[in-house]
């Protein structure tokens, strides 16, 4: 059943914050204080493709008010996948073209080519690449930029440790 278009709730507000999950929304809120009018928390963590989509579609309709900023709010799985653009669970040949395109070499690469992309982020989070996750933010927002006909909407991308929850990474 598709996704009713979240964003028509939102129409007097500048700002949409997308979040995978309740502790991604708590998170934000701690740091930007925004209402809880402009939060859209998908019901589950592999649903924030289909709500982050529609939102998209909303703001290339011509009926539509669309909000000058999107930020999302997003775990690492949910973080490859919308830099990706594909709602399936991306494979870890998918987590290493894109964290390639940031630097990381395919010799560094090797321990992890039958891993889960969940075993990814540990490695990156604990040692401290905090530029590769940066990177992989910025991806994620150019991939959301790019879906929008509005190209005056911003749109900010913020990983979430699952262990910590809090913000670790950002667009910003």
């Amino acid at each position: 059943m598709p996704l009713l278009c979240p964003i028509d709730n939102l129409k007097d507000s500048h700002e949409v914050v997308v979040c995978d999950t309740e502790f991604s929304r708590q998170a934000h809120k701690e740091l930007f204080r925004f209402s809880d009018e402009v939060y859209i928390t998908a019901d589950d963590s592999a649903k924030v493709f289909a709500a982050l989509e529609s939102i998209v579609n909303s703001c290339n309709s011509e009926s539509s008010v669309s909000p000058s900023k999107i930020h999302v709010v997003i775990v690492w799985e949910n973080l490859i996948k919308i830099s990706l653009w594909k709602s399936a669970k991306p494979t870890v040949g998918d987590a290493f073209t894109i964290l390639k395109n940031t630097g990381i070499s395919s010799q560094e690469l090797q321990p992890f080519k039958t891993a889960d992309i969940n075993d990814l982020f540990p490695w990156l989070y604990y040692g401290k690449r905090f530029d590769i996750l940066r990177k992989i933010c910025h991806a994620t927002k150019k991939q959301v930029e790019s879906r929008l006909k509005n190209h005056t909407i911003r749109v900010d991308s913020h990983l979430i440790a699952e262990d910590t929850k809090r913000i670790v990474a950002s667009s910003l």
